[in-house]
């Protein structure tokens, strides 16, 4: 009877941390401060040489960013396109922006991706938001960048 007790403890502890676990997950085990305008707006340089400027009126402009898809082609190549920002982000991935650029073109009207960030930056020595990090989300293989915000002032 003792042994049927401990059992049944065992198994009650374990479904509590499984629990704890899975609401954790949901929760993304981490809190985030709400991102703002402020918190992407500026000048974004890539580690391949692209650039990204996002401007407080809602606009975004992209240089030289390599590996896109989003050529009448579909080969990868390098993007310059000019396009409009929204806080937006996927809903498991880091708070972000969705950016659609506008593309020259009948068969390719616009190429979309999520800006994601890695931190607000609102935290730290500094908490002016220069040292946070960021990637487009669907971006991938060798052309993926990482961009980090550009001193302003």
């Amino acid at each position: 009877m003792q042994n049927l007790a401990r059992a049944v403890l065992v198994l009650f502890g374990l479904l509590v941390l499984v629990a704890v676990k899975v609401a954790l997950s949901v929760e993304g085990g981490k809190p985030s401060a709400a991102l703002t305008a402020q918190d992407v707006t500026g000048t974004w340089q890539g580690d391949h040489g692209a650039r990204l400027e996002v401007t407080a009126d809602g606009r975004a402009r992209l240089t030289d960013s390599s590996g896109w898809k989003c050529t009448p082609s579909g080969a990868p190549a390098a993007l310059t396109a000019e396009g409009d920002w929204t806080i937006d982000w996927i809903s498991d991935e880091n708070p972000g922006i969705l950016i659609k650029f506008t593309l020259d073109g009948p068969s390719v009207p616009y190429c979309g991706d999520y800006f994601t960030l890695d931190g607000t930056g609102k935290s730290g020595a500094s908490g002016d938001g220069s040292d946070v990090r960021a990637h487009f989300q669907h971006q991938g293989g060798a052309g993926r960048e990482t961009y980090r915000r550009t001193a302003t002032g």
